[in-house]
């Protein structure tokens, strides 16, 4: 079976009562927080999913097109849009990494078997903070948008990361993987981090070169414990008979991301921080 057939092999994941999913639920949930998470939405990202593909190569159509258009216009500033669009994610990831921190510390607290082969329950708090991270993917495509209208370097790592992120979480999100509470929490730090870094570098304030150093290394890093954690997941699917919510489909496709993410943030960090300055060929964003 290829990798395609396997993306699409949802039936341990039809019905909602098969999810092998946390029984934990959260002692204090706000009212928005405990919607009911419907069959009829995870059906709905079962059978399309694969338009997350659709709209990456909208994406990237479209930025190509207004980097044409921008070629002989002048670079719009955008300073107060731009503090504005960093700091609103900054806030979304900070609290969003708050409210999952609950129901990813208490798997861990549990066992680490718990932790990545367990989803959460589907209709909790949980659950709802999952669904708004698998909308922010689309809402963040909007940061090349930024670039490409500002006129600044854009660089292949950036948008193959956002249309890469963007299908593998809603895939994900279609099967509810167990290992993608883990991914969420590294990724929703990792953003926390970075969009106040650039939410500060737009007040012109002077920032130690340091700070963007942690940022980078963060990335990287997360990268690497993506690989880790999938490496766990594959040893307990093709060693033991114990049960994991995950798809080797989805498996497969997380070590083509994480592994290609890795490699790619170590070499934008190596260029950005590490090679002599005389041999840079234009400043890294």
């Amino acid at each position: 079976m290829d990798l395609i057939h396997q993306l699409n092999d949802f039936t341990l994941y039809r019905r909602q009562n098969e999810t092998f999913h946390s029984g934990y639920r959260y002692e204090n949930s706000l009212s928005f927080e405990t919607l009911a998470y419907p069959m009829e939405m995870t059906l709905w990202f079962q059978n399309n999913w694969h338009h997350s593909i659709t709209i990456s190569v909208v994406y990237y159509i479209l930025i190509r097109s207004i980097q044409r258009l921008m070629r002989d216009r002048q670079a719009f500033t955008l300073e107060i849009p731009l503090f504005y669009w960093n700091s609103f994610h900054a806030i979304y990831s900070t609290i969003a990494f708050a409210r999952l921190a609950e129901d990813v510390g208490h798997s861990y607290s549990i066992s680490f078997y718990d932790a990545i082969c367990r989803t959460c329950h589907p209709n909790d708090a949980a659950a709802f903070w999952n669904l708004t991270f698998a909308i922010s993917k689309i809402i963040e495509l909007g940061d090349t948008l930024f670039i490409v209208l500002r006129k600044k370097p854009l660089i292949f790592l950036h948008y193959y990361h956002h249309a890469a992120v963007l299908i593998y979480t809603v895939h994900s999100g279609a099967e509810h993987i167990g290992v993608g509470r883990s991914f969420i929490m590294m990724n929703l730090f990792a953003h926390a981090l970075m969009y106040t870094y650039y939410a500060t570098k737009t007040t012109k304030l002077q920032i130690p070169r340091w700070v963007a150093m942690v940022v980078t290394t963060v990335q990287t890093t997360q990268m690497l414990l993506g690989v880790l954690l999938s490496a766990c997941v594959y040893w307990i699917k093709t060693n033991t008979d114990w049960r994991c919510q995950q798809s080797m489909g989805n498996l497969y496709l997380a070590f083509v991301i994480y592994v290609t993410f890795g490699v790619l943030f170590a070499q934008f960090f190596y260029k950005a921080y590490l090679r002599p300055r005389n041999q840079k060929t234009k400043k890294l964003e």
